[in-house]
């Protein structure tokens, strides 16, 4: 390896890795958000899973509301549906929703707004004696964004921090929007119903703890798995860096550090028991879908605007995120991403330069995409393991972004430094011979292209009637696509048979076989993709017919002979083809195709070329302007 390329691999290396790391430190919003891109991809991958039969949802939807009126029902239903599933055996039940005001519907209420005296009852207050008498756990929605001087909600847990009194981590909320005290003051507990501080509109995750005035809250799923755990603790893990993870009992939540569990939803929403408000209320359920269960009353009615958005499902009820957190903590199988994912990111961002660009400098620049597509497969196999072995996500954007930088970087240096000459050629020829071809010019020197005699096979084709199909269809795009249509199919069949495309001349076709490589039975290949052409054009005209109304003919000329081919024309617009009056026999050839109407016609000198088996039908003999001597012009057709 010489010196000058050594000194530019460093130096690119070095600014490669540092770019990416300084971008990584300084931009974490940019590579989180195609982090969660990233992951979100996995995760559709993954197949429903069963969700856990202990927990039951008490759907308020259109049929409970169709036969019980309007939104929000009188609280003594309410009530009355909390009786019934606390004699039921409901293990613990949990309000996806906030009674925020007095119950407008009660009794009392509404003979004061028409001012008349009389013992009436109190909706609130019967409500309110309900929730002392049943495993009720109420729900209340912090105000992330808004300040107002707000009471504390109100929970029974303990809430222990180690190592560290700092909230900063934590998501934070500004207020509350909080129960009745009436209401507050008689249940047994509460926890907050938010889903997550999205900013993309999908819902992924779910907040265990929330900070409010330097203090910490439970959310409703966790206040709901405390109490069924029969513990007053909650245990917290923390350090510099945020949270490291959660114990309740027996439960270990290993969080990020903001303590969110990213959410391992088990399909599209209705994936869990749903039984209607209505049978609740009425008592006509089943005691075993309620029984020790985890009850969540919520809503899927459209009309009350409690749906979200997940991978999933575009209007999920968002009751069923609280479901979802309460069976993936159950069951230990959510996804969290931990608070050291930096110090993952960073030495994946290694693995992607350094390492990577050590692989593209030692290796030929024809093993770059293999090297690529290597570590590609390695990162994404080791980030499918995580995600799915070990429930952990860690951001790969910058990753993967190191190895596009990197292999596009250090392959554009390995090829300059290695192969810019045959480039050039290839460069050159490619548009005009087929892959293979082009390929093996690479291992050619530059002369390939000089000047030179050589005998060739030249090929003509031009569309028949083209100037009159041209005044027919008088839209120019329409036009060009039916050119385009024509040519791709009779170009594929010139590269299939080895042969070079020289121009296109309008509607016409120049092709030549033999040069500027050498090519085995030139005359037979040049035969051969002729008569493979006029087999396209037979299927390319049914597709013509049904959409263009038109049928295409065409007039193919052969002919075979000596050339002079090579590199001709001006410094900077040279072009590599071949001059004679072979090639001028071959176009007139072409043309004659029209008079004797036949679509293929070779002359004598490719017949006696031609080592296949061919039928062949004498035309006749003409002579070509400026030359004495006849050729002899014939028919040709597969044996």
């Amino acid at each position: 390896m010489n010196m000058k390329k050594t000194h530019v691999f460093l130096i690119l290396t070095t600014l490669l890795f540092l770019l990416l790391e300084s971008s990584y430190v300084s931009n974490p919003h940019f590579f989180k958000v195609l982090d969660d891109k990233i992951t979100s991809i996995y995760l559709m991958t993954k197949k429903n899973e069963p969700a856990s039969e202990y927990v039951t949802i008490v759907d308020i939807d259109a049929y409970s509301i169709d036969m019980l009126g309007q939104w929000p029902f009188p609280r003594d239903m309410i009530a009355q549906a909390l009786i019934n599933l606390t004699n039921s055996g409901a293990g613990i039940i949990g309000f996806d929703m906030v009674f925020a005001n007095p119950d407008r519907l009660s009794p009392h209420r509404i003979a004061q707004r028409i001012n008349v005296d009389g013992n009436f009852s109190n909706n609130d207050l019967l409500f309110s004696q309900t929730l002392t008498q049943t495993p009720v756990i109420l729900g209340y929605f912090f105000d992330m964004s808004k300040e107002t001087n707000s009471p504390e909600p109100k929970h029974l847990a303990t809430i222990k921090i180690e190592n560290s009194q700092e909230l900063k981590y934590f998501n934070k909320a500004m207020s509350v929007v909080d129960n009745i005290d009436i209401l507050k003051n008689s249940a047994y507990s509460s926890g907050f119903f938010n889903l997550t501080n999205i900013t993309s509109g999908v819902v992924d995750s779910a907040p265990i703890l929330i900070s409010y005035q330097n203090k910490l809250y439970p959310s409703l799923a966790t206040e709901m798995l405390r109490i069924s755990s029969g513990v007053s603790d909650i245990n917290i893990l923390n350090s510099e860096l945020g949270t490291l993870g959660i114990n309740i009992g027996n439960l270990n939540i290993p969080s990020s550090r903001n303590a969110e569990i990213k959410l391992n939803f088990r399909g599209k929403g209705f994936s869990y028991k749903y039984l209607s408000f209505y049978d609740i209320y009425t008592n006509n359920f089943k005691q075993e879908d309620v029984q020790g269960k985890f009850i969540l009353i919520g809503t899927s009615d459209i009309g009350l605007n409690d749906l979200v958005t997940t991978l999933y499902d575009a209007a999920m009820p968002g009751v069923e995120v609280h479901a979802t957190t309460i069976d993936n903590i159950l069951n230990n199988d959510f996804f969290y991403t931990p608070q050291d994912s930096y110090t993952y990111g960073i030495v994946l961002i290694l693995l992607s330069t350094i390492i990577l660009a050590l692989f593209l400098y030692y290796f030929s620049a024809s093993y770059s995409f293999l090297i690529f597509v290597m570590f590609l497969i390695l990162v994404l196999g080791i980030n499918y393991y995580l995600i799915f072995s070990l429930h952990i996500i860690i951001g790969l954007s910058a990753t993967i972004i190191g190895l596009f930088l990197t292999t596009g970087l250090f392959s554009l240096l390995s090829y300059y430094y290695e192969n810019i000459q045959k480039k050039k050629i290839f460069n050159k020829l490619s548009s005009k011979v087929s892959k293979n071809v082009a390929h093996e010019l690479l291992k050619h020197d530059k002369d390939i292209l000089n000047v030179e005699k050589k005998n060739v096979t030249v090929l003509f084709s031009d569309i028949r009637g083209f100037t009159s199909l041209s005044e027919q269809i008088k839209d120019p795009e329409k036009l060009i696509k039916i050119l385009n249509l024509y040519m791709s199919p009779m170009v594929d069949s010139i590269t299939e048979y080895n042969g070079t495309v020289d121009k296109f001349i309008g509607d016409a076709i120049m092709a030549y076989w033999n040069a500027p490589l050498m090519v085995d039975k030139h005359a037979d290949m040049a035969v051969q993709s002729a008569l493979q052409q006029l087999e396209k054009l037979k299927v390319l005209n049914v597709a013509l017919q049904e959409e263009f109304a038109i049928e295409l003919k065409i007039g193919i000329g052969i002919n075979s002979g000596e050339v002079i081919v090579g590199e001709m024309g001006s410094s900077g617009r040279s072009d590599y083809t071949l001059i004679g009056d072979t090639v001028n026999l071959a176009s007139r050839v072409e043309s004659l195709t029209k008079k004797y109407e036949c679509p293929l016609l070779i002359t004598e000198q490719t017949k006696l070329l031609l080592q296949d088996s061919y039928i062949f039908e004498k035309v006749d003999s003409v002579r070509v302007k400026g030359k004495q001597e006849e050729t002899t012009i014939y028919r040709v057709n597969k044996h």
